[in-house]
């Protein structure tokens, strides 16, 4: 229930992508919240702690890992270069057994970065409810990944963005989090704004404010119960470098997928124009391998690209009155952007392609 409260919250009042905020949620803010909404002054007086508390823990992962068939990356720690991931584990002979990760890799993998389970909703019975609630509260696929750290390192990830919009909830430990402004693309046109910071793609921490043009926006420590709300498009970084935590860190990620599955105004706009067997002049985005988001997209005025690159409205895929009325404001919406980006373009296709 407090899951589905927290993505139905998210969802109503929250925008997304380049046009969100980044935000968090204290554990006191939380309860607050809950107390005020509680039926009765009775029930009120008995909340005391976020439910999000230790809804997850070490002990938890230990017993996950020991009867399921698990896998984890292991991040890299350089804030200097782009993030990389490597195996947590290696097949040790050809049976069952023998290929199944032992949490004891996970513990020698905590002692050089932080441990990443990716879509871990969809293999712990502990976090399918979670993840499912935040599917039926923003009407959109998803996935939760979780994301282990020891205490005492200096950088748990390297600054980097991320093509989701993403909820963190820190269920155990303490992690710092710094969070930034986007940079500017029109520096770096050729560059994935929603991948920047990994791979081979550095984004230097020192040099986030003085060369790529971002602010620093958000630099809190989250506790466990914290909230913390990131648009896609936004660099952040991490680390549990703080004195006076011992206790290992575990957050969930959950992640608001439009991007990935091109709900946005972007994609919608380069398949109508696709439908109507009009070549894209203006961006030049021609071939369903090109990455969208880089080139002359990025070359655009930043409130065109901002309305461009803004994911369709969540509750737009619901099979009810609300999704039918919000077709008809997405579609006008739509037609008003392309013709904007090229009236040419935009000329060719009709209302009713533009509406489908």
């Amino acid at each position: 229930v407090a899951f589905y409260a927290l993505f139905g919250a998210i969802k109503s009042c929250t925008a997304l992508g380049l046009k969100g905020r980044p935000f968090y949620l204290k554990q006191k803010d939380i309860v607050d919240a809950m107390k005020e909404s509680s039926s009765s002054d009775g029930a009120a007086a008995k909340i005391s702690d976020s439910p999000f508390s230790n809804f997850f823990t070490y002990d938890d992962l230990a017993t996950a890992v020991e009867e399921d068939f698990l896998d984890a990356n292991r991040g890299s720690t350089n804030n200097a270069q782009g993030w990389k991931v490597t195996g947590v584990s290696k097949p040790r002979g050809s049976s069952f057994e023998d290929a199944r990760m032992t949490f004891e890799e996970v513990e020698d993998s905590l002692q050089k970065g932080t441990v990443i389970f990716n879509a871990i909703g969809a293999h712990i019975p502990k976090l399918a409810g979670p993840t499912l609630a935040c599917c039926d509260a923003s009407s959109l696929p998803n996935a939760l990944n979780m994301y282990v750290t020891a205490p005492g390192k200096k950088t748990s990830a390297p600054p980097h963005t991320d093509r989701q919009d993403v909820v963190v909830v820190q269920t155990q430990g303490r992690k710092h989090w710094r969070v930034y402004s986007p940079p500017n693309p029109a520096l770096d046109p050729l560059a994935d704004m929603y991948a920047r910071g990994k791979g081979d793609d550095a984004l230097p921490l020192h040099a986030l404010e003085s060369t790529h043009g971002c602010t620093k926006l958000i630099d809190v420590t989250l506790d466990v119960g914290d909230v913390l709300f990131v648009p896609a498009g936004f660099p952040h970084t991490t680390d549990t470098a703080e004195e006076g935590s011992d206790t290992t860190s575990i957050h969930l990620t959950f992640n608001l997928d439009t991007h990935v599955w091109d709900l946005d105004y972007l994609s919608a706009r380069r398949l109508a124009l696709a439908r109507a067997g009009v070549v894209d002049t203006a961006l030049e985005q021609t071939k369903d391998s090109d990455n969208r988001y880089v080139g002359k997209a990025n070359l655009l005025p930043a409130d065109v690209r901002a309305d461009l690159f803004e994911a369709l409205p969540l509750g737009l895929l619901e099979d009810d009155d609300n999704g039918a009325a919000m077709v008809d404001e997405v579609t006008t919406k739509l037609e008003r952007i392309s013709q904007t980006i090229d009236e040419e373009t935009a000329s060719g296709v009709t209302e009713s392609v533009w509406k489908d």
